[in-house]
């Protein structure tokens, strides 16, 4: 009886051992595949990293006790790399897999910034502008004392900045073609939009001399009054109040000679 035990424990071991070596190799060939990733990324071989990092993701995650940490750096060498469309999928698979992650606050931070370098010139599709900016402002209400949470903030005024530039540049482009009214409309959108911009009183001039130019002079004069009180564009502010004067001084000189050719 106890041969038989003995002969059916090592055939078991004999059956086990090959799947345990093959385990082990497995095992040692995906460390050594993270390990080359680990070294390329730290050396800044975006490429490489994403190589081998792309290989431990797809072939190697359940030899892991982090999964996340292999997301996030493959993320990271995307974001790096260059390609950050790519980027925000790895990031968005921690937020979605891995909500408790050590590295959730920065794969928000990352995600946002993802979307910021997609459109890093005011001349390309403003949408992937205001995705970061929704990003960036979702980051900073969750994480308002965060590590990153200053250079996001920043990173706002930025893409404000940006945003508005495109909006500046259709507004002056109605002014020059002369269709006032059009450009009015992009100036009062400007302000709307961004309350909180510290270009509000450059826009603001623009808007009263575009309104005086559409002969929408009670508008202008409240702008210009407010413009007066905080000493600001003060020979702009004198010009837009002279052609006010001197068209209310034309409209009276009109009115007294048709009134003279109805006497």
């Amino acid at each position: 009886m106890k041969t038989r035990t003995l002969l059916i424990i090592l055939l078991v071991a004999l059956i086990a051992l090959p799947c345990f070596a093959r385990r082990r190799n497995r095992e040692v060939r995906c460390m050594a595949r993270m390990q080359s990733g680990m070294e390329a990324f730290e050396r800044g071989r975006w490429s490489r990293a994403v190589n081998n990092l792309s290989i431990v993701r797809d072939q190697c995650l359940g030899e892991f006790d982090r999964p996340d940490s292999v997301y996030f750096f493959l993320g990271l060498a995307y974001f790096h790399g260059n390609k950050p469309e790519q980027a925000r999928l790895e990031f968005r698979t921690i937020i979605e897999d891995f909500p408790h992650s050590e590295f959730i606050e920065r794969t928000y931070f990352y995600i946002a910034l993802s979307s910021f370098n997609a459109a890093p010139i005011i001349q390309r599709d403003p949408r992937l502008l205001r995705r970061a900016q929704r990003e960036f402002s979702a980051f900073v209400a969750a994480y308002p004392t965060g590590e990153f949470t200053d250079t996001a903030r920043i990173l706002l005024d930025t893409i404000s900045n940006k945003l508005i530039e495109r909006e500046l540049m259709i507004a002056e482009f109605y002014e020059i073609i002369r269709r006032f009214e059009s450009a009015v409309i992009y100036y009062q959108m400007i302000l709307q939009e961004f309350p909180n911009s510290n270009r509000i009183p450059e826009i603001n001039k623009r808007l009263a001399r575009n309104l005086v130019a559409a002969n929408r002079f009670a508008e202008a004069l409240v702008i210009i009054e407010a413009l007066e009180s905080a000493e600001l564009f003060k020979s702009e502010t004198e010009t837009l109040r002279r052609r006010i004067n001197q068209r209310a001084i034309d409209d009276e000189r009109d009115a007294g000679r048709r009134r003279n050719r109805g006497g």
